[in-house]
Formats: structure tokens, C-alpha cells, sequence
């Protein structure tokens, strides 16, 4: 190719282009803009409404930037005890669950990778039955009132250490491993229990940091079971099922009864607490929200790792 033809392709592609940018490379940046901006958006609205004037936000006027800046809502969610109870409630079943479920997972991936492991197949179909075919919601609290476990942790706990689809993934990801790393092991004496957590789970950190953050929020943003199963014990009860009732109580003091007829100053009160309702649920939301979006970025690098390499091969 001679140099006129090299500076006619150079002068071409300029023409097509725009501050250096490719028109095509143009239209995708500013259609994933959109795409980022339409997720982003209701972080955006939430945290704007939970900063504006009550007043504001129950006649719905706030929609990007807050008007009338105020802080009540959360003075008023901050300033209750049982907000605290239920968020250390959250962390306490969050963090074990999480730690009995992953451990777990590993412990259970690793027997079923190993390949003279006897019906090692017939083993994880029968796990993958009950993934697909759920027994419901009677059945299980038919099980868990015989096992004498209605209103009591065990509740809880017990039926959420074991989750199936993430034994399914550290199956996978252990099985791609090098078979040397166990066979150098065996060599040296070490036992499956030594391997696993001395070989197997230092090199596991990203399909660890996958399962964790799965389970993590999973048993974060629950709240049925605890009100199904634990109906009378509202001291353990997490910090959604504390969002569901801060929620119930902005509507029912949203409105007034019908034929209900108050005098101006009454009226005005009535009012202005209507407003700081219909505002205490955003507020309530970003306190049940902050946790997961400060832990996430620490495990973002791990995670699209850990899902391809455990979900993808095999």
C-alpha cells in the first residue's frame, strides 16, 4: 500500500468521526448512557426524596434533585430503638447464614468433584430434584411445627444453610481445578479434610466471594419467613420486615376516613404527619440499602470471575 493511499484511508476515517470518536462508537456511548441512566435513576429518586422537604414529597414533586432539603426522616428513623434491633438482627442472620451456607457449598462441591466418588451422578440429580420441584409453603411449615421449630431461630437457620444451586457452582468451579494440586497433596499425606481447606478453599476466592454475595443478599432483603415462622418472636425479626411496617404505616396515615371532617389546625397536623409518613419509607430504604452497596464493590472484581468459571464450564 503506497503512502497516498495510506493517507486517504487516515483522512477518510477522520471524516466519519467526531472529536476523534467513530459515529458508531458515538450512538453506543450514548445509548449505554441511557441504558446507566435508567438503572440508576431509582437510587437517584429515592435518595432525592429522602432528603426533601416532607411537604414536597407527599404531593410528589420530587423527581430528581431534592427540594427543600431536610433530614427529618432520618432523624425520626435514627432516633427509633427497634430500627437498631432489627438492623442488628439483619447482620446476625446475614453473616451466619451466609458463612454455614458457603461452607457448606464448598464441602459439598468438593465431595461430589471428585471423580471415584460412587454414584456421583445419581447424587447430584437427586439434589437438582428438589431445586426445580419445591414442596410449598404448607408442606414446609407442616415440617418445621412437627420438628417443634415454629418460633424458634432453627426456623430460620436450618433450612437456609443448604441451597443447592450454589453446591451446583462450587461443584463446578472445584472440578475445573488441576487434578495435580490433589494428587501432590495425596503424595505428601495430606487428607481430603487437610486439601480442602488448605488447597481447595485459598484458591476458591472467587467463587467464595460469588456465593457470599448471592446468599448475602438473599437473606438481607427476607422477611416472609421471619413473619411466617416467627409470628410472636418480633425482637428477631430483620430490618425488611421493619421497611414492611414503616411502608403499612405511611399508607394508613396517608388518608383520612371517609365523611372525616377535622378542624384547621388538627387538619394541618394531620397533614404534615401524612407527609413525613409518605417520606419515612425512603429513608427507611437507603438505611436497608447502604450495607449491600458498601460491600459489593469490595467483591466485584471476584464476581464475574467466579459466575463464568462456575456456571459456564464444566
Amino acid at each position: 500500500m503506497t503512502e497516498g493511499r495510506r493517507y486517504g484511508l487516515k483522512r477518510e476515517r477522520k471524516e466519519y468521526s467526531i472529536y476523534g470518536f467513530n459515529y458508531v462508537d458515538v450512538i453506543i456511548y450514548i445509548f449505554m448512557g441511557l441504558l446507566a441512566l435508567t438503572t440508576v435513576y431509582p437510587f437517584i429518586f429515592v435518595i432525592a426524596n429522602s432528603m426533601s422537604e416532607p411537604l414536597e414529597v407527599a404531593a410528589n414533586n420530587v423527581w430528581f434533585f431534592p427540594k427543600g432539603f431536610s433530614l427529618k426522616s432520618y432523624e425520626r428513623v435514627l432516633s427509633s430503638k427497634a430500627i437498631f434491633r432489627a438492623f442488628g438482627n439483619s447482620v446476625f442472620f446475614t453473616g451466619l447464614i451466609t458463612f454455614l451456607n458457603v461452607l457448606n457449598s464448598l464441602c459439598a462441591g468438593f465431595a461430589l468433584s471428585k471423580k471415584g466418588l460412587m454414584g456421583r451422578k445419581y447424587i447430584v440429580l437427586y439434589l437438582m430434584i428438589p431445586m426445580f420441584f419445591n414442596a410449598g409453603l404448607i408442606p414446609t411449615f407442616i415440617m418445621i411445627n412437627n420438628y417443634n421449630m415454629l418460633n424458634t431461630l432453627w426456623a430460620i437457620i436450618l433450612p437456609s444453610i443448604v441451597g443447592i444451586w450454589n453446591i451446583i457452582l462450587a461443584r463446578t468451579y472445584i472440578n475445573n481445578l488441576p487434578d495435580g494440586l490433589r494428587e501432590a497433596a495425596k503424595i505428601d499425606g495430606a487428607n481430603d479434610i487437610r486439601i480442602l481447606f488448605d488447597i481447595i478453599i485459598p484458591i476458591s476466592k472467587p467463587i467464595i466471594a460469588v456465593l457470599s454475595l448471592y446468599t448475602a443478599l438473599g437473606i438481607w432483603n427476607s422477611w416472609f419467613n421471619f413473619m411466617v415462622y416467627l409470628p410472636t418472636r418480633a425482637e428477631w425479626h430483620p430490618l425488611q420486615n421493619f421497611l414492611m411496617k414503616a411502608l403499612l404505616w405511611g399508607q394508613m396515615n396517608q388518608t383520612l376516613q371517609a365523611g372525616e371532617e377535622l378542624d384547621p389546625e388538627l387538619l394541618k397536623d394531620r397533614i404534615r404527619l401524612a407527609a413525613v409518613a409518605a417520606q419515612l419509607k425512603y429513608a427507611v430504604i437507603m438505611v436497608a440499602t447502604l450495607p449491600i452497596m458498601t460491600v459489593y464493590p469490595f467483591v466485584q472484581k471476584y464476581f464475574i470471575q467466579g459466575a463464568l468459571l462456575g456456571s459456564l464450564k464444566e
